[in-house]
């Protein structure tokens, strides 16, 4: 793994020896960060499931303004460490080693891009729990976006009465699907955001 594009570019990302990640492979990274073009600059970014950290970093070097990272295993949080300070990025970043959706309660203020990366085996109820609180919580903004990465055979989307699915780009074993807020529902009266 490695940072494609932006100050840190060429930098090598290593993850916890012995454990096995599921990285997103340069090709899907290079896509995905296609599609946010310029809204990656400036903005406050929420990697959650982040593993070393490789969509936030990436975002860091595209400039980002801020990066959060939620990953909940602790060697692989010092991975993320490790990897924003050979890419001279530690100083954007924050890393919280906690277990998700429970986690988000520290999650402060609003964020203009989310990552979600979970396990691809990962309990439906579980996203459920986790996309209403980044809802219900306000964390992304109005015009945000939430980039879901997902197996082709998950069975979970989030509900499109609160969710707007943007774009979806398929990419064999991946697919990464981009969500705004549905403003109808705001609009119409649903969940206060």
């Amino acid at each position: 793994m490695r940072v494609i594009a932006g100050t840190a570019r060429g930098t090598r990302l290593y993850g916890a020896k012995g454990y096995k990640i599921r990285p997103v492979l340069d090709r899907v990274k290079e896509s995905l960060f296609a599609v946010l073009d310029d809204s990656v600059v400036d903005a406050r970014v929420l990697d959650l499931f982040a593993g070393v950290g490789n969509l936030g970093i990436e975002a860091l070097s595209r400039g980002a303004a801020q990066v959060d990272f939620f990953e909940q295993h602790r060697p692989t949080a010092d991975a993320i460490k490790d990897n924003l300070e050979r890419a001279h990025l530690a100083d954007e970043a924050r890393i919280y080693m906690v277990k998700l959706p429970r986690g988000l309660a520290l999650a402060d203020g609003m964020y203009g891009l989310i990552f979600v990366d979970p396990p691809f085996r990962i309990d439906k109820r579980l996203l459920e729990r986790l996309f209403k609180i980044i809802r219900e919580k306000g964390l992304l903004e109005y015009d945000g976006l939430l980039v879901y990465r997902h197996s082709p055979h998950t069975s979970f989307e989030p509900p499109l009465a609160e969710w707007s699915l943007e774009e979806r780009r398929d990419y064999g074993d991946s697919i990464i699907s981009f969500y705004g807020l549905n403003k109808q529902a705001d609009n119409a009266g649903g969940t206060n955001v």
